[in-house]
């Protein structure tokens, strides 16, 4: 079932989503069905469509936590906006897939 995740990064820039970006790697993380980031009036806002909760998670403990830890160690990015998210995270046969 598809699951959906919602992350508002208050106090954030691009530059330092960028910076987690960058350790990530350019290939597609298996399960991801659609990533979309941008400017919010916080700060920078994240939505991901993943295939299951299961793809989500081995995302999140494999690579997301190492990319930002990475980042955390590179000029022009707070580590400690790296945790500082609110999350909502959707999911239901409602979905359209």
């Amino acid at each position: 079932m598809p699951y959906g995740v919602v992350q508002d990064m208050p106090g954030v820039s691009e530059q330092e989503y960028r910076h987690v970006e960058k350790h990530l790697g350019p290939d597609r993380p298996p399960g991801l069905l659609a990533h979309v980031a941008g400017p919010s009036e916080e700060g920078w806002r994240i939505i991901n469509i993943w295939a299951d909760e299961a793809a989500f998670r081995r995302f999140q403990s494999e690579r997301l936590v190492r990319a930002a830890g990475l980042a955390a160690q590179e000029e022009g990015f707070d580590p400690a906006k790296a945790a500082a998210f609110r999350s909502a995270s959707v999911d239901g046969a409602e979905m359209p897939f």
